[in-house]
């Protein structure tokens, strides 16, 4: 049975990284594993908008506990994706290892970090790794499924 992983990433929201998202990131997944896509996901049916964007936070959440053998995490920007840096601590705390993409050359951590400590120690607790590029996320993800 293949796995399946949650796709972490704030690369829905703008056009810009929308296209990098369905045509590049999404099929090098796909060539992998099952992919739990948040971004196929609806907005949950409501009268008060707060308590429906919750409700689908919930849903995000619940996919990643309950589905999702491996979480893929994108932490581009300066810092990262607050919503996707609460998906690596949630997929740690729930023992799914994180792969956690960065392909933005800026560093914004602590010395030798790529990112903030905490969120690094999130990725390293979960029993993940820490990529660069597309090709090293291609390989991790062949190991990972194997």
């Amino acid at each position: 049975m293949r796995r399946t992983a949650y796709l972490a990433s704030p690369y829905g929201f703008a056009e810009s990284t929308r296209v990098f998202y369905t045509e590049r990131l999404l099929p090098l997944v796909r060539s992998h594993v099952e992919v739990i896509d948040p971004w196929e996901v609806d907005l949950p049916p409501g009268d008060v908008p707060a308590q429906r964007w919750l409700a689908l936070g919930e849903v995000h959440l619940r996919a990643i506990a309950e589905r999702a053998d491996l979480v893929v995490a994108c932490l581009d920007q300066e810092p990262p994706d607050n919503g996707t840096v609460v998906e690596v601590a949630w997929a740690a705390a729930h023992g799914r290892p994180v792969v956690a993409y960065r392909g933005d050359l800026r560093q914004g951590g602590e010395e030798g970090l790529s990112y903030n400590l905490m969120i690094g120690a999130a990725v390293r607790r979960s029993g993940g790794v820490e990529v660069t590029t597309l090709a090293d996320l291609d390989r991790e993800l062949a190991r990972l499924a194997a």
